[in-house]
Formats: C-alpha cells, structure tokens, sequence
C-alpha cells in the first residue's frame, strides 16, 4: 500500500482533545461548634448577652417590654446614625439593653437562678466532663432555694397589701353607706345578685362567719347562695326607712344592728342574725362589718 499523503497546507491540522482532569477534591464542610463562635470577642459577648436574656425571660414573667426597649434603642441608634460609630457592636448594646430591663423587673435571686441553669446547660454541653454540670447541679439547688423563699415571700407581702388595701375600700364603701345593714341587704335585694355592697362591707373575719352558715367558696359565692334563698315576691329594693339602726356598744367603737326580724335574719339565718359593726378609725366615722352572732 501506498502511504496516506499528507494533507494539504490549507486544511487544518485534526487535534485529538486532552483527557480531562480530575476535578479538585472539595474540602469538607467545617461543622458548627460553640467553640468556634467563641473564638472572637463579638461572638463570645453575642453568646453571653443572649444566653443572659433567655435565661432571665421567664423570671420576668415573660415580659415582652425589655424586648421592645431594646429594640427601640436599635431603632433609635440607626435613624441618629450612629449604629457606624459602634463597629458592629450595635446589636450588643440593644443586647445590654433587654437584660438590663429583664435584672430591673426580677430578683437577685432570680439572676442567681439563672446563672446556675447557663453553667448546668454549659456542662451538660461539654459532657463526660461532669464537674461543670455538677457545679451547675449544686448552683441551681442553692439559688432555686433563696428564690422559692423569695418569692414566697413576695406572695405574703402581696397578699397583705391587698388586704390592707381591701380594709381601705371598705372603709370608704362603709363611709358613703351609714347604715351597714342596707349594704348588705342590697346585695341580694337588687333585681341581680351584686356581691360588691357585702364584700367590700365584710371584713375577713366575718365572711368566715358567714360562710359556716351560708355556703360558698368566694363572697361572690355567698351572695349567689342569698340571693338564691330568698323568699318568692321579696321586693328588689331596700328601703333603709324601715331597717332597724346600730345600738351602741359599751365601747363605743363598736355597735351591734340586730336584724332577726329583717330580711337578713330570714336568708342568711338566725345564727347570723346580729351584725357587729366597728369603727375604722377614731377620727372617721366609717364601720365595717367585724363579727356575726346569733339571735
């Protein structure tokens, strides 16, 4: 055979192509970890401030207020300007804000409550590495103590400025009503059972009173049951013309209102018959219901 003659000059030379190479291998994806964020002193304070106000959210009773705040200021710094002047520390300071607001509505103890859940949930996080969580353990058990007592604490002390300030709406109430025993009538007598005239009359001692002898949980309650028990046709308003009045007492803070023969005597029951009255203060003249006793 003849060898194949060369091409001619003018027709382009036929190029076999390179093989292709590999791709680069792709370097795997670095996972997220704590550690990492930690590394700079943004994301370590980032992660504190946060965490402090996660914590002391729920102390707040759940306040959305501090939250708003904070907002607020980051809102504020960006219309002044000035968020440029803070290098990317803005968020921080709104950060500072919230918990500020969030310490100022909660307890010391609350702080202490929610320092220990960080350094437990901080040792639960870096386990086998128990001592952190064990310190943790023993933070929560000491201050979730001072908080229980702290806050029950609180309670009492809620509870006596409420009744302190239930003396003083009775007090008033009895100041605008001379006759106690229309206050009382009137909250069974009305064309509905109204229980404010009877419970902002009747002192705490004699609701207990009469609650033995008139069933009910609350004063609310109480006058459900009176009015309940009154007789069919009785009139719906009072007319304190024909009520007897209080006949004073040998000390003469105190009267007695004996109301067997009114309609008090018939619902609520003799054994509750005579209302005692006292005085608030010696220098008004206002009286509340102190006692019950029977005809």
């Amino acid at each position: 055979m003849e060898p194949r003659p060369d091409p001619p000059p003018w027709l382009p030379v036929a190029r076999t192509p390179p093989a292709a190479a590999d791709p680069p291998p792709t370097a795997p994806r670095p996972s997220f970890t704590w550690q990492r964020l930690t590394r700079t002193r943004r994301g370590a304070a980032g992660l504190a401030i946060g965490s402090a106000a996660l914590l002391l959210w729920p102390f707040s009773g759940w306040s959305p207020l501090p939250w708003l705040v904070g907002l607020g200021v980051l809102v504020l710094l960006r219309l002044l300007r000035l968020d440029g002047l803070l290098r990317g520390w803005v968020w921080h300071l709104g950060g500072l804000v919230v918990v500020a607001g969030l310490m100022y509505s909660t307890s010391p103890w609350a702080w202490a409550m929610g320092a220990s859940i960080g350094v437990l949930v901080a040792g639960l996080l870096q386990l086998p590495w128990w001592r952190l969580a064990a310190v943790g353990v023993v933070m929560c058990a000491v201050s979730g103590v001072g908080f229980g007592i702290t806050t029950y604490q609180a309670n009492q002390r809620h509870e006596a400025e409420y009744a302190q300030g239930g003396d003083i709406v009775r007090a008033e109430i009895a100041e605008k009503r001379t006759n106690v025993l229309t206050a009382l009538l009137q909250s069974f007598s009305s064309s509905a059972p109204d229980p404010q005239p009877l419970c902002r009359v009747v002192t705490a001692e004699a609701l207990a009173q009469l609650r033995q002898q008139v069933p009910g949980a609350t004063c609310d309650d109480v006058v459900a049951t009176l009015y309940a028990r009154r007789p069919a046709g009785a009139p719906t308003l009072v007319d304190p013309a024909g009520l007897p009045k209080p006949a004073p007492d040998p000390d003469v803070s105190r009267m007695v209102i004996d109301a067997c023969a009114t309609p008090w005597g018939t619902t609520a029951g003799s054994a509750v018959g005579r209302i005692h009255i006292q005085q608030v203060s010696p220098s008004m003249q206002t009286y509340v219901v102190a006692a019950f006793s029977s005809c």
